[in-house]
């Protein structure tokens, strides 16, 4: 799968330094539900089924001394902590989980979890690899204010600095973000039993970028979607 940066659109980012209005909140948070949306309806499409029930998420069990080890890497101040990953983006009979990874999930904390062994096999690891390094621009003009920096609950888990300041401790809800996208990482193919894949929104998909499909400005048909996602699965495991 080819790696594309696109150039920037007009409106694609927030002034850097300037806190948003309430109304820019809610355009990003709904622009945010509109992709998952439109990435779960190609899906149906292309002959997926949506399940409601939301499966178990990983523990992090086989790699237990591996996640505290990343934990304190990324700066963890809890000596006993206690990790809770949200939901998964989607859920498909199989079962299948999907989750889409936008601006946000890429940064250089991203780039440190894809450096732990069980990255090592993962078939989205080398695309994820380079997002971060060509992205985290972006993922800095969308969270550098408010709740997207930091909030109560990230700033006990994790050290952090000024707001919009990457040097130094940085942004405690980035470090949790990118740490909860490792532990969902380590369910792949272990524990859980189930299938798991990521896509982002910087894949293309027969040359379009998959972001200009999710937000209508480019058509694709549903089976070259359901393509990418197949590459990017890995078979579940055992359940525990």
């Amino acid at each position: 799968m080819a790696v594309r940066a696109r150039p920037a659109r007009n409106g694609d980012s927030l002034v850097r330094g300037r806190m948003p209005s309430s109304h820019a909140t809610v355009l990003v948070m709904a622009r945010t539900g509109a992709r998952a949306a439109a990435l779960k309806q190609l899906l149906q499409r292309a002959g997926l089924t949506p399940v409601d029930a939301q499966p178990a998420r990983p523990s992090g069990a086989h790699y237990a001394a591996e996640l505290h080890a990343l934990y304190r890497k990324l700066g963890g101040l809890l000596a006993s902590p206690v990790w809770r990953p949200g939901d998964w983006d989607m859920v498909f009979a199989g079962p299948l989980v999907v989750e889409l990874d936008e601006e946000l999930h890429f940064n250089r904390y991203r780039a440190v979890t894809l450096d732990s062994s069980w990255a090592n096999s993962l078939p989205w690891t080398d695309a994820y690899r380079s997002y971060c390094a060509e992205h985290e621009d972006r993922c800095l003009d969308a969270g550098r204010w408010g709740k997207r920096w930091t909030n109560d609950s990230c700033a006990r888990m994790f050290a952090g600095g000024p707001v919009g300041e990457l040097d130094g401790a940085g942004a405690p809800r980035w470090k949790q973000r990118a740490f909860y996208d490792a532990l969902k990482d380590t369910g792949a193919g272990n524990e859980i039993g189930l299938a798991i894949a990521r896509v982002a929104i910087y894949d293309t998909v027969d040359g379009v970028l998959l972001e200009d499909v999710l937000e209508s400005r480019a058509a694709i048909e549903p089976p070259a979607v359901l393509a990418l996602v197949d590459q990017r699965t890995v078979a579940g495991g055992p359940s525990e």
